[in-house]
């Protein structure tokens, strides 16, 4: 049986309990638009069953006609509740949309995980909580180690006892054992990560360079008499620039480097070719 047509627009008109549905969602929307869990969760609904379609051709021009969103608004906000939806049973409540949408990959870890498996992140991420906590949710490289960790460590994944410190099959331990090797190897990874980056932070920055006063000091520094340094670009979709030494009354090339894609590695382009 062909689908019912809107005599206005000619689209595929909605069932009765579709139109209902659909209602409740943009009720949702409206109402939720600072939740973006629950904003998400509904836009997602209406896209995947096409309850748009009595109004407007395709989700794109639904979104941007009845709530000003364009689509990648729209996917990032669905993605961040799909990512709230998957770690809320561990015990993690993303506070927003951007910091929902950074632990996308701990959560892409916690859903290959089994249930037994995912109550051992949530029990991880309470202790956590509770010696070192949080304003609102872990930090999402600190998750994702958890998670990680987890998954990693399989029946017959070889650990050392926490006690003796043979080395012995996981599963040959008990239960509170292996929550032991686990939170050990999942403390260790973390006070790793932690040091490398503080260690990032206090490293000294690089010197910033200044290309075009580099261009002119080098120009003076190895320039000849009556010679200059030409920088040609050849502008486009992909400009190019070449650098090249010329003698400043004949126009002669003394020395060219290849093109490039920007003044910077022209310029060592042109170095190294009178360097040879």
């Amino acid at each position: 049986m062909a689908p019912t047509l809107s005599p206005t627009t000619g689209a595929a008109a909605l069932e009765p309990h579709e139109a209902a549905r659909l209602k409740a969602l943009e009720q949702t929307v409206r109402d939720g638009l600072r939740d973006f869990q629950r904003t998400g969760q509904a836009l997602s609904e209406i896209r995947d069953n096409a309850f748009y379609r009595a109004t407007h051709e395709n989700f794109e021009a639904y979104l941007q006609e009845r709530w000003g969103f364009t689509l990648p608004q729209a996917g990032r906000l669905i993605e961040a509740a799909d990512v709230a939806r998957v770690l809320s049973p561990i015990g993690v409540q993303p506070q927003n949309e951007r910091q929902a949408r950074a632990m996308k990959a701990a959560a892409r870890i916690v859903t290959e995980l089994e249930p037994e498996q995912q109550r051992v992140v949530a029990r991880l991420v309470e202790d956590a909580g509770d010696t070192a906590p949080w304003e609102d949710a872990p930090p999402a490289a600190e998750l994702r180690i958890m998670a990680g960790v987890v998954k990693k460590l399989e029946p017959e994944t070889t650990v050392h006892h926490p006690d003796s410190g043979d080395e012995v099959p996981f599963d040959s331990l008990s239960g509170p054992q292996r929550y032991e090797v686990v939170r050990t190897q999942v403390d260790q990874k973390t006070q790793a990560y932690r040091e490398k980056q503080e260690a990032r932070a206090n490293a000294p920055q690089p010197e910033k360079v200044n290309w075009a006063e580099w261009c002119l000091d080098y120009a003076a520094q190895a320039l000849g008499p009556g010679q200059r340094l030409e920088l040609v670009i050849e502008p486009g979709e992909q400009p190019r620039v070449q650098a090249r030494v010329m003698d400043g009354e004949t126009g002669e090339v003394l020395a060219e480097g290849h093109e490039a894609g920007n003044l910077k590695r022209a310029v060592l382009n042109l170095v190294a070719e009178v360097k040879g």
